[in-house]
């Protein structure tokens, strides 16, 4: 392929209900697509996770514009032979991974046929448990948001799905005051934590915790390698975002578990373009993703339903992005 035009453009996806974290709240996902034009003609898209803010990441959907049009004024008339070489070309955007991620997702489209898979869902479960508990039986993985119950939580449901792994997710907020909690934890066959603590220190001081897992704290593709070799890190959740896309995604997942470090694919408030790649990365993990099916976060999307749910499993097929739903931004051009 010769990369002949370089397209940005943009799509508001509402939420179905308000996004609230720690550090914002949203009620729409701006998000920024690119479209990577051959000598055919034919367009291949990339979806940018990256938010206008630097609220999650430091690089933010200006700043991934502006890489990627720096990189397309550098190589635009460039004939690619293989992905091989579009890798060559791409890897100069290491040090930024989210705009290496966004172009990665429409270069790797343009040399591998897409195919149909399965995968299992997991299921989140925060509030009350008397009403999400039941039928689970077909989960991946049962995922507790932390709270002051979590010990009976993990206990109960334990004993009603023994086979299915669970988790919860501390978000950093627990230190040496709740050691014995966790020690409890871990003997009622928690699965992992993710991030438990903000100061990884305390991993050292005990071998009676359960699998710690980082998030957060996996931001880059070398802090999570410095980590691994530094901490007794059992899980790593990879964003494909944070660590440079798909193909990098894959290298780190071989690498780690060559390690007998585990791996949990993560999601970021997706749409269905990049959904279906945290999905087909989700195949190559130690335990069920955070996959969620089509109409899980939006009112509206720019790919139809792509993927159909059955008794726990996602069948997803190859995504086709509806153009007419985008707003053509800039176009570069040879």
């Amino acid at each position: 392929m010769i990369l002949k035009e370089l397209r940005f453009y943009q799509f508001s996806a509402k939420f179905k209900h308000p996004m609230i974290t720690r550090k914002i709240e949203l009620e729409s996902r701006q998000t920024l697509f690119i479209g990577l034009i051959d000598e055919f003609n034919n367009e291949w898209f990339g979806e940018c996770n990256a938010f206008e803010t630097d609220w999650y990441h430091d690089e933010t959907i200006k700043t991934v514009y502006q890489t990627l049009c720096e990189w397309f004024e550098k190589y635009k008339g460039v004939e690619l032979h293989t992905f091989e070489e579009a890798q060559y070309y791409i890897d100069s955007l290491n040090s930024r991974p989210a705009a290496r991620a966004t172009l990665v997702m429409a270069l790797y489209q343009a040399f591998h046929n897409l195919d149909s898979f399965q995968v299992k869902m997991t299921s989140t479960i925060n509030g009350d448990l008397s009403r999400r508990i039941l039928n689970l039986e077909h989960a991946g993985r049962i995922k507790i948001k932390w709270n002051a119950h979590i010990v009976d939580q993990v206990k109960w449901i334990s004993s009603m799905y023994p086979n299915i792994p669970i988790s919860t997710d501390a978000n950093q907020s627990l230190d040496q005051d709740d050691i014995n909690q966790l020690k409890r934890l871990k003997k009622y066959h928690l699965a992992f934590i993710e991030e438990p603590f903000l100061d990884l220190d305390i991993i050292e001081e005990s071998n009676e915790l359960p699998t710690i897992a980082i998030d957060e704290k996996a931001t880059t593709y070398q802090n999570i390698l410095k980590l691994v070799h530094r901490y007794n890190i059992g899980v790593v959740v990879i964003k494909p975002f944070r660590v440079g896309g798909i193909d990098k995604a894959l290298q780190l997942i071989e690498y780690l578990q060559q390690k007998k470090v585990r791996i949990v694919i993560g999601g970021m408030y997706e749409l269905g373009l990049s959904r279906y790649f945290t999905a087909y990365l989700s195949q190559f993990g130690d335990f069920s993703g955070d996959v969620t099916p089509s109409g899980y976060y939006f009112t509206e999307d720019v790919v139809d339903e792509s993927d159909l749910s059955k008794e726990g499993d996602i069948l997803f097929h190859p995504p086709i992005v509806q153009k007419s739903r985008l707003k053509l931004m800039t176009t570069l051009k040879l």
